[in-house]
């Protein structure tokens, strides 16, 4: 899957979304509270920590959300019931990713580090298992939100800051 954010005349983002099978998308973020497009760290943040089930790994697989158009390709004639399975299937996962998430855009924002500390703390909120997530997968997640942030300030309105989704 190939998406490219761009920001808008308001301050806030847009993913284009090439989901791979036909399908163009578009994603509008709701607002702008941050340094970085939420959604933008919501896709650097779950490569990283391998959340495959969060928010991209679920548009990938075919959920629709109330921020998202379509602008290209067909859709599948079942698309309503294919988004809602997608998304009962990852209920579990759109949640904690949301709240890792949270501690990432929290890091980038104060330009902090989100060690796996923080993230071992967020993941702990909702679970009792042990956090998944690995030092390098927190190194990796901040290094990419640090070089995003940097990216999306000299942003340019016509330009996009392009990523590859491979799961």
């Amino acid at each position: 899957m190939h998406v490219e954010f761009s920001k808008r005349p308001d301050g806030g983002s847009l993913a284009l979304i090439d989901r791979g099978d036909g399908v163009t998308l578009r994603l509008r973020s709701y607002e702008r509270t941050g340094d970085v497009p939420h959604d933008a760290v919501h896709f650097l943040g779950e490569r990283a920590l391998g959340i495959t089930e969060g928010l991209w790994g679920s548009i990938r697989a075919g959920a629709l959300f109330e921020s998202i158009e379509v602008v290209g390709g067909r859709l599948r004639h079942d698309r309503r019931q294919r988004s809602d399975a997608v998304r009962k299937v990852n209920a579990r996962w759109l949640g904690l990713a949301e709240t890792v998430v949270g501690v990432l855009q929290q890091s980038v924002d104060r330009d902090g580090g989100a060690t796996r500390k923080a993230l071992d703390a967020a993941w702990g909120i909702t679970q009792s298992t042990p956090s998944p997530f690995t030092t390098a997968q927190a190194t990796t997640a901040v290094e990419d939100l640090r070089a995003l942030r940097d990216r999306w300030r000299r942003l340019g309105p016509e330009e996009t800051i392009p990523y590859t989704w491979r799961r």
